[in-house]
C-alpha cells in the first residue's frame, strides 16, 4: 500500500473490523488538505454550509459525511460524479474541487490496490453492539475508531481541564479551535495529527473509549499492582491492577488474581490469611485438623497463663512453605492434594506446634468445669489481660443463683488459688503484711497445710493464719475487689433459652434472685445512716458508687446511694439497682444547681425569648412560652444532669459554668430555628397541596399521612427529645418529608413503590418497641434507637436522594439490623 504505516495499519484493522469501505474515505481524505474552504466575505455562509456534515463526536466521521454527501450514489469502491455536479457540490458547500478530486482520486487508487489484493469491501462489522451496554457510542462507530486508533494509538489524550489534554508521552496539547469538537470533547479522543505552532495542537479528533485501548494497546502497555490481599470468597490473593499506555493510565484499580503475577508474594499471603488465620470459605479436613491442635493448644495457654507454648507463626509458616511451594491460592492447593492423593502430607502432629511441653499435673488444675453449690457448670479460660473475658468465665442459669453461696466461688479453680492467695496478701495494709513476709513461704505453708473449701476464702485465710502464725487479721481486711481481674471469676448468668442476662466479677450477681432489698438482714440500718429528705444545696457527705451490705450469714448484698428529686426538692436514699439509682441521681444533682443558679436562670430564660417571626412559628409547638421553657428545660439538663458523687467537685463544676449558660442557650437556640423554620413551609406545603387537590381523595390521604409522619417525628416536645447535635438531620428528614409530598402529588405510584420498601421495616420498629420491657438489655435497647434513624435515613436515600445520607443504608443493611436486634435480649 502506497501509503505511510499508520494510515496502512488502518486499512488492514478495518478490514478485520468490517468497516473497509467507511475507514479507505477517512485514510483518502487523511492523505490531502482539508478540502472545506472559508472565504473571508462568506465565512458565515461557509461556516453554516459545513455544519450539516458536522459529527458531535468524531471529526473523521465528519470527513465521511462530506464524502457521502457528495457521492452519493457509489459504487463499490469506485465512486462516480461528473465534474459540472462535483463544481456545483464544491461551489454549494464550500469545498475545494481542486482537492476533492484529489480525494477522489487517491480513493479510487486505494480501492484498485485493495480489491486487487483481495479485500472485501462488502465485509459486514465484526462489532455487533457495544462492549458495554452502558457505551455511548455504536456499534459502527467502535469499529471506525477502533480501526483509526490501530494507526494513531500514540495520539491518544485525556482531559485535564476543557480543550486541554494530557497526551501520551507526557506531552499536553490542546483541540484545535477548527474542530468540531472544539469545547464539546468528552475524557478520552484520539488525533490524526498532533502540530506544534503556538502551542501543541491536536488536529482531526474524536471520542474514543479508555475501554478500547488495552487490547489495541497489547505488548506496549504497561502493567503496575498494588495493595495484594487475600480475598476469601475467591478463594485467592488480589491485587489491584493498573494499566497505563504511552504513560497514561487507561485502567485503574481493576481487581486480579495475584498469584500468577507474583507468585511469592501470593504465597505469603495465602499462606497467612488462608491457612494460618482459617480465613476460608471452604474449609479442607487438614485444616480442621490443624486448627484443632492448635487451638488446644492455645486453650492450654489460657489455663495456665502463659504464651510460650505455641510456635511462633514464623514457623507455622515454615511448615506450610516446605510442603506447599509454589502454592498461592485454594484451587492450587486442591490440585497439589489431588496430586499427593491425600492432605495429610499437610495435617500437623503435636511436635510441629508445641515449643514447649505442658505439665500434665499442673493442666489438672484448670478443669474444663466446675463445682459450684451442689451442680457442675462449664468453664472458659482466657489469658487476655486487660480484655473484659481475660481469665476464667463459668456460666449458669440465673434460676440456679440463688441456690448458690457466694463464697463456693472463691475456690473453684485450684490452679489461681496460690496466686488469688498471694495477690490477696501482698495487698494487706503494712501492719498486716510485715507479719507475713517472706510471702512466698507464708503461702507455701498456707496451700500445703490450710484446709480448702471451707468457707469464704477471706474468713479461711484469718482463721488458719490466726491459728497457725497467730496473726489476727479481720475478714474486713482483705480487699478482694483489687485483685487482678484474672483472679475474680467472671459470673455468666443465662436464661431458659441459654441467652446471656447478665455478666459480672462480683459475687454479688448471684443476688439476682433475692427479694427486695428492703427484706435484707442490715438493709434498714443502712438507711438510716445514709438517706435524708430536704436538700437544697450539697451540705451532706459525699456519696460512694456502691454500698455492701453484709448479713451475719455472710452473704455480701450491694446497694447504690443517690439523689431523688421529690415534692420537697431533693432527697437522698439507696437504691437496688445500680442504673435506676444513677438515673436518679442525675435528676437530683440538676434540681440542686437549679437553686444554685435561680437567679442566673432567670436571666437566661429572658435570654432565650423568642423574636415575632420564630414565635409565629412556636404555635405548631404550644407556643412561644412552652417553646421558651424548653429550651431552658434544655440547657440546664445539658449542663446539669451529672452524676457528681462528692460535695468538692459539685461546687468546682459550679464555678465552671457559671458563664457558660447563656452561650449555651444561644447554641441551643439557634439549633432549633432551622428546625421550627422547615416544620412551617413543611405545613404550608401540606395545604397548598391539600387545597390544589381536595377533589383527590388518594392525594388528600397520602398528605395526611405525611402530615403524621411529620408531627410524630418533630413533636411539641422535640427540644426535650432530640440534643443538639440531632437538629440538623431533623432538617434534612423534613426535607425530605417536603421533596417526597412534591414528587409524590406528581407520580403517585413511583411513591407507593418506594413507600413499600420502607414498611416492613416500620413494622419490625414497632414490634420492637412493644416488645421492650424493663429487663431489656441496654445493647438492645441502643440497637433499637440506632435502627429507628436508620429508617430515617433509608427513607431519604429513598425520596431525596440528592439530600444525601451520612452513611451508606440499604435494604440489606436494615435486615441485618432486624437481625442483629432479635439475636439479643
Amino acid at each position: 500500500i502506497p501509503l505511510g504505516p499508520r494510515l496502512s495499519r488502518m486499512l488492514i484493522e478495518a478490514w478485520d473490523k468490517g468497516c473497509i469501505r467507511e475507514v479507505v474515505v477517512i485514510v483518502s481524505a487523511l492523505t490531502i488538505a482539508d478540502p472545506r474552504e472559508k472565504p473571508r466575505d462568506a465565512f458565515t455562509k461557509a461556516e453554516a454550509a459545513h455544519a450539516r456534515f458536522n459529527d458531535p463526536a468524531s471529526d473523521f466521521i465528519t470527513l465521511y459525511n462530506i464524502w457521502k454527501g457528495c457521492f452519493k450514489k457509489s459504487g463499490v469502491g469506485k465512486p462516480f460524479i461528473r465534474a459540472r455536479d462535483l463544481k456545483k457540490f464544491c461551489n454549494t458547500h464550500y469545498m475545494s474541487f481542486k482537492r476533492m478530486r484529489e480525494w477522489q482520486d487517491v480513493h479510487e487508487q486505494l480501492s484498485d490496490i485493495l480489491e486487487e489484493s483481495g479485500f472485501d469491501f462488502n465485509k459486514q462489522p465484526t462489532v455487533t453492539k457495544p462492549e458495554n451496554p452502558e457505551d455511548m457510542f455504536s456499534a459502527h462507530y467502535i469499529a471506525i475508531h477502533k480501526s483509526i486508533l490501530s494507526g494513531f494509538l500514540s495520539n491518544i489524550a485525556v482531559k485535564k481541564e476543557k480543550n486541554i489534554y494530557q497526551a501520551a508521552k507526557q506531552r499536553q496539547a490542546m483541540i484545535f479551535p477548527g474542530s468540531g469538537l472544539f469545547n464539546k470533547a468528552g475524557q478520552w479522543i484520539v488525533a490524526a495529527e498532533m502540530v506544534e505552532t503556538s502551542r501543541l495542537f491536536a488536529r482531526r479528533v474524536a471520542m474514543i473509549s479508555s475501554e478500547w485501548l488495552e487490547a489495541l494497546g497489547g505488548s506496549q502497555c504497561k502493567y503496575t499492582y498494588t495493595n495484594p490481599r487475600w480475598q476469601r470468597n475467591r478463594g485467592a490473593v488480589v491485587a489491584d491492577e493498573q494499566v497505563s499506555l504511552y504513560g497514561l493510565i487507561i485502567v485503574s484499580g481493576r481487581s486480579v488474581h495475584f498469584g500468577p503475577k507474583n507468585p511469592d508474594v501470593a504465597t505469603e499471603i495465602f499462606f497467612q490469611s488462608a491457612l494460618i488465620e482459617g480465613d476460608v470459605k471452604h474449609v479442607l479436613s487438614f485444616m480442621t485438623h490443624n486448627w484443632s491442635l492448635i487451638e488446644g493448644v492455645r486453650d492450654i495457654e489460657n489455663r495456665i497463663r502463659r504464651r510460650d507454648l505455641l510456635v511462633t507463626e514464623a514457623e507455622l509458616f515454615e511448615f506450610y512453605q516446605k510442603r506447599l511451594p509454589g502454592v498461592y491460592d485454594i484451587p492450587t492447593l486442591k490440585k497439589r492434594i489431588r496430586e499427593k492423593k491425600s492432605d495429610d502430607f499437610l495435617k500437623m502432629k503435636p511436635s510441629d506446634i508445641l515449643a514447649v511441653s505442658p505439665d500434665d499435673a499442673q493442666l489438672s488444675l484448670f478443669p474444663d468445669a466446675v463445682s459450684v453449690g451442689q451442680e457442675t457448670y462449664e468453664c472458659t479460660y482466657l489469658f487476655e489481660p486487660g480484655q473484659e473475658q481475660d481469665g476464667i468465665t463459668v456460666t449458669m442459669p440465673v434460676s440456679a443463683a440463688s441456690a448458690i453461696l457466694m463464697e463456693s466461688t472463691d475456690w473453684v479453680v485450684p490452679g489461681m488459688l496460690e496466686e488469688k492467695i498471694t495477690e490477696l496478701i501482698k495487698g494487706l495494709p503494712k501492719s498486716y503484711r510485715k507479719q507475713l513476709v517472706p510471702v512466698a513461704a507464708t503461702v507455701s505453708v498456707i496451700m500445703e497445710e490450710m484446709p480448702k473449701f471451707n468457707g469464704a476464702l477471706v474468713n479461711s485465710l484469718s482463721r488458719f493464719l490466726y491459728d497457725r502464725l497467730k496473726v489476727d487479721i479481720p475478714a474486713s481486711i482483705w480487699n478482694e475487689k483489687d485483685l487482678p481481674d484474672h483472679l475474680r471469676m467472671r459470673i455468666t448468668l443465662t436464661d431458659a433459652y441459654g441467652k446471656e442476662v447478665c455478666t459480672s466479677r462480683d459475687k454479688g450477681v448471684l443476688l439476682q434472685s433475692t427479694p427486695h432489698a428492703s427484706h435484707i438482714e442490715g438493709f434498714e440500718e443502712q438507711r438510716r445512716r445514709w438517706e435524708k429528705t430536704g436538700l437544697t444545696t450539697w451540705d451532706f457527705e459525699d456519696l460512694p458508687e456502691i454500698i455492701n451490705i453484709t448479713a451475719k450469714n455472710g452473704h455480701s448484698f450491694p446497694v447504690f446511694p443517690g439523689l431523688e428529686k421529690d415534692s420537697t426538692g431533693v432527697s437522698l436514699r439507696l437504691f437496688r439497682n445500680k442504673d435506676a439509682a444513677e438515673e436518679s441521681h442525675k435528676a437530683g444533682v440538676e434540681q440542686l444547681y437549679r437553686r444554685y443558679f435561680s437567679k442566673d436562670l432567670k436571666f437566661l430564660k429572658k435570654t432565650l425569648a423568642l423574636s415575632s417571626n420564630a414565635a409565629e412559628m412556636a404555635r405548631y409547638f404550644g407556643g412561644k412560652k412552652q417553646i421558651e421553657q424548653q429550651m431552658l428545660d434544655r440547657v440546664i439538663q445539658d449542663l446539669f444532669c451529672k452524676n457528681i458523687r462528692t460535695r468538692t467537685e459539685f461546687f468546682d463544676y459550679a464555678k465552671q459554668q457559671m458563664n457558660q449558660l447563656v452561650s449555651a442557650g444561644q447554641t441551643l437556640l439557634k439549633s432549633i430555628l432551622p428546625v421550627m423554620t422547615v416544620y412551617k413551609e413543611a405545613r404550608f406545603l401540606f395545604y397548598s397541596i391539600e387545597s390544589a387537590s381536595a377533589k383527590n381523595p388518594v392525594v388528600m390521604g397520602f398528605i395526611d399521612e405525611l402530615r403524621n409522619t411529620l408531627v410524630g417525628l418533630i413533636p411539641e416536645h422535640f427540644i426535650e427529645l432530640y440534643g443538639m447535635d440531632r437538629m440538623p438531620d431533623m432538617v434534612r428528614y423534613m426535607k425530605a418529608i417536603i421533596l417526597r409530598a412534591e414528587r409524590g402529588r406528581a407520580d403517585m405510584d413511583k411513591d407507593i413503590k418506594k413507600a413499600a420498601n420502607i414498611k416492613p421495616f416500620t413494622e419490625y420498629l414497632n414490634e420492637m418497641i412493644n416488645s421492650l420491657e424493663p429487663t431489656t438489655s441496654f445493647e438492645k435497647r441502643d440497637a433499637i434507637e440506632t435502627f429507628y434513624w436508620m429508617i430515617e435515613e433509608f427513607k431519604v436515600s429513598q425520596f431525596a436522594q440528592e439530600l444525601k445520607t451520612p452513611y451508606p443504608v440499604s435494604i440489606k443493611k436494615l435486615n441485618h439490623q432486624v437481625s442483629r436486634i432479635h439475636r439479643m435480649i
